[in-house]
């Protein structure tokens, strides 16, 4: 739910926040800017909690960070960060709308029943969905991972800019991908990004093998298309331990390592989390230092798109 930004002097904030959307810039407002699938920080203030989308989350070694979902709304959200001494901290958030790149892609005949689903993959699919939804918006409990994250291979060559691409299969298929493809070789060990719980580990319809972990803070982790998987859901895994090995199950044209990232359900670049913490978009920069970072990490997201896509894979 969320609520418009009422002028200050009527301001009376619960102890749940909520997010509010294009409102009037005020000029004593901390104030930071990200894009579309981006991630927006607050450091400097020592933060124990952190405040977004009527949720409240524990702090990354004293900073406070924000995830924008890739279908978010331009315009300006409420942020707060609660300090150690407990004294809250009001702030904005400007998401920026961005634009991804669509994709033509023709899918070999043996993946052709992807493309012509039957009645009985369309249930199990939708099964599958169902089960998905229930794990991804992550637990709220203490984060139990570090910025940057470790990587999920002990090789990670450079993605294409494939975050958010609209892909249309031989013309008629759309999916929107809201992770990234690596080009890691068949067989290669996948690792966890951090410490944290197995919530889901199965083989499904469109993913092929799979594995989701919750890492706690709200955020979650999943890779696909796995050729085998090492960990059952309940499993309590640790940063760096392998998860299963690259593969090209479900519906993958090839084998590679596909890593996907929640954060408070909110569907984010994962490269971003792989990075210096510092590159991000950050309240304590200048305006030209915001916009200079947004320029450097943007992967050329895409507009809202027609609902009926499926998505990953």
């Amino acid at each position: 739910m969320t609520a418009r930004i009422a002028p200050t002097s009527v301001l009376k904030f619960a102890a749940v926040l909520f997010a509010a959307v294009v409102a009037p810039a005020f000029a004593a407002t901390p104030l930071v800017t990200a894009p579309q699938g981006g991630v927006a920080r607050w450091d400097g203030l020592k933060a124990k909690d952190c405040g977004i989308y009527g949720k409240r989350y524990g702090a990354i070694a004293g900073s406070c960070y924000y995830p924008v979902d890739i279908r978010a709304r331009p315009g300006r959200y409420q942020i707060a960060l609660w300090d150690q001494d407990g004294r809250q901290h009001l702030g904005a958030l400007v998401v920026e709308d961005a634009h991804f790149p669509e994709v033509e892609m023709q899918l070999p005949e043996k993946l052709a029943r992807y493309l012509d689903v039957s009645a009985e993959d369309r249930a199990r699919a939708a099964e599958e969905s169902a089960a998905v939804r229930k794990v991804l918006s992550g637990t709220l409990g203490a984060p139990r991972f570090t910025l940057p994250l470790h990587k999920p291979a002990a090789s990670l060559p450079r993605s294409e800019d494939d975050f958010g691409s609209l892909r249309t299969f031989n013309g008629k298929h759309k999916s929107l991908h809201s992770g990234r493809d690596y080009p890691v070789g068949d067989g290669n060990n996948v690792s966890a990004v951090a410490d944290g719980r197995v919530v889901l580990a199965a083989d499904h319809f469109f993913t092929g093998n799979a594995v989701y972990v919750d890492h706690g803070g709200g955020l979650v982790s999943m890779n696909f298309h796995l050729k085998s998987i090492s960990v059952k859901a309940g499993d309590e895994v640790k940063r760096g331990q392998t998860l299963g090995k690259v593969g090209a199950t479900g519906r993958a044209t090839g084998p590679h390592l596909h890593m996907g990232l929640r954060w408070l359900g909110k569907r984010i670049d994962p490269a971003l989390l792989l990075e210096a913490p510092a590159k991000l978009p950050s309240v304590s920069d200048s305006h030209d230092e915001a916009e200079q970072k947004i320029r450097d990490a943007e992967q050329k997201e895409p507009d809202e798109v027609d609902s009926t896509s499926d998505e990953e894979g």
